[in-house]
């Protein structure tokens, strides 16, 4: 006998279900999964710091990861869910474009050769010379984007790092940021003219570290 119902296929999974655009199976699954992420936040909002509590009340947990989400961001910075709505003229970063930023790449590559230059004079072994080198490269580089945002040739020019939610740069992604670098030079510098044709402005090492670059004046 006909159900009455004609099958149709469920546009989540492809299965073929009685009427239904999303078949049982489905629905069931996302309602686990919703279920997950409201434990999730909740686990978040009792693991926040006590003084946390006192912060801004958009200091909480990102309601779509249960990530916590930095006192006053727009966006979270794990899955860039919006966590409030913009005030007017709020959110518009002035993002850094190539030229800028190759000045002060420029401007740092003089600082950073001659600090190699001095290191390959006062050492004789050219393999320890290279590590030294790298060791040097990559603490001044992600020390100062750490300590002050920018490095002193993206200070010299007016322009500072920050994660893609508008927050200061973190460790972690400071340090995925120098990796990109290297992919940028493994790439023979492709990643780096992604800045001219990308709509915020954001190089291979922006999108492998999450980040943006933004005038400060």
């Amino acid at each position: 006998m006909s159900s009455g119902f004609a099958s149709v296929r469920c546009i989540r999974c492809g299965a073929y279900t009685q009427g239904a655009q999303v078949c049982g199976d489905c629905t069931e699954g996302q309602r686990a999964d919703e279920a997950a992420r409201a434990e999730r936040v909740t686990q978040a909002i009792a693991e926040r710091p006590a003084n946390a509590a006192s912060a801004s009340p958009s200091a909480g947990a990102c309601p779509s990861c249960g990530r916590l989400a930095g006192t006053g961001a727009i966006f979270c910075g794990f899955c860039r869910y919006q966590l409030r709505a913009l005030a007017p003229g709020e959110g518009a970063l002035a993002y850094a474009g190539f030229w800028i930023r190759f000045v002060a790449y420029l401007i740092d590559g003089i600082i950073l050769g001659f600090m190699n230059i001095v290191v390959a004079s006062l050492i004789a072994d050219p393999f320890t010379v290279i590590f030294v080198q790298f060791v040097l490269n990559a603490t001044y580089v992600i020390g100062f984007w750490i300590g002050q945002g920018a490095t002193p040739g993206k200070m010299a020019v007016g322009v500072k790092i920050v994660m893609a939610n508008g927050q200061p740069i973190e460790f972690g992604a400071a340090c995925l940021r120098y990796v990109g670098y290297i992919a940028c030079a493994l790439t023979l510098g492709i990643g780096y003219l992604m800045i001219a044709f990308t709509a915020e402005k954001r190089g291979l090492q922006d999108y492998i570290g999450g980040t943006v670059v933004i005038k400060t004046r």
